[in-house]
């Protein structure tokens, strides 16, 4: 039986979101499609499989990752779903568990490129709410000083919250690229 779920992961949460498949697949619920917010399931053994996500540069019909499903598909690893972004793709896949993690992204540039794409995603997005928080603020001030009554002041809180919750990320994130580039460093 076939069961769908919609849940919200930003493209940022993808560690969350592949933890919560898992966690599905953990209670028999196995995933056998993905769009941006829906999920669709099949009843399977609890335990039987394991998932995967990763993100990758470039389109789903692209040569390269035609080639690199072609190789995941030799290993026994199977490719239950995609989303597309622009200029880049999340891949979901599905293996036997064997007790053992699959490591894709076991190169470093594949990580510190990971991480720098989704430090530009926060960056715009950090940018945006920070900039509409300032016009919500603005809009705020304006409104009590003509004595009219406004909900505005949520939207600017909100957004100032968004926009600080994302720089502050970015900024852990820029940390790790640099422990990466460190490894890449030494490994050299």
């Amino acid at each position: 039986m076939r069961t769908t779920f919609h849940k919200l992961f930003f493209i940022w949460q993808l560690p969350k979101e592949e933890a919560w498949i898992n966690e599905m697949a953990a209670h028999g619920y196995g995933l056998v499609g993905a769009r941006k917010i829906t999920f669709e399931f099949e009843d399977i053994d609890p335990g039987k499989y394991r998932y995967k996500e990763i993100f990758i540069k470039g389109s789903f019909g692209s040569e390269k990752t035609r080639e690199f499903l072609k190789f995941l598909e030799e290993m026994g690893v199977e490719n239950v779903g995609h989303v597309s972004y622009p200029n880049h793709t999340i891949l979901y896949f599905r293996y036997e568990d064997t007790g053992e993690e699959l490591e894709l992204y076991s190169d470093l540039d594949s990580k510190i490129e990971y991480e720098k794409t989704m430090v530009g995603y926060l960056r715009g997005i950090s940018i945006a709410n920070l900039l509409i928080s300032i016009y919500n603020i603005t809009l705020f001030v304006l409104a009590l000083m003509h004595g009219v009554p406004t909900w505005i002041s949520i939207l600017a809180v909100l957004n100032l919250l968004i926009g600080v919750m994302s720089a502050i990320d970015i900024v852990k994130r820029k940390k790790r690229i640099k422990i990466l580039e460190s490894e890449r460093i030494v490994h050299e």
